[in-house]
């Protein structure tokens, strides 16, 4: 029982070390090239239908492309936080969502 007592606690406290505090993301601002894809376009359009505003005032600060999707995040003018964008390639959203309180709309 002790042999297996003491591993147990040694985990236990180790536990307690791993880093917990929010992973930091780099932001990958588009190219022209990744303006001109299915997925930013989109996007960019869905953002500016769900928040009323033109296509103009949605500005684009991060475009992260994979196998399985884009990802767009943007601001908009009198946002206190950035919105989402989830879009297949071929440029069917997936999601829109704004990144801040609901209760700041």
């Amino acid at each position: 029982m002790r042999a297996f007592l003491i591993p147990a606690l040694a985990l236990a406290a180790l536990a307690g070390c791993v880093e917990t505090s929010p992973m930091e993301v780099t932001t990958i601002a588009p190219t022209a090239a990744d303006r001109a894809t299915p997925a930013y376009q989109a996007c960019v359009n869905a953002i500016a239908r769900q928040t009323g505003n033109r296509t103009a005032d949605v500005s684009v600060f991060s475009y992260l492309f994979s196998e399985a999707g884009t990802q767009v995040e943007a601001t908009i003018p009198g946002a206190v936080a950035p919105w989402r964008c989830v879009a297949s390639n071929a440029g069917t959203v997936q999601q829109v969502m704004f990144t801040g309180s609901e209760g700041a709309l």
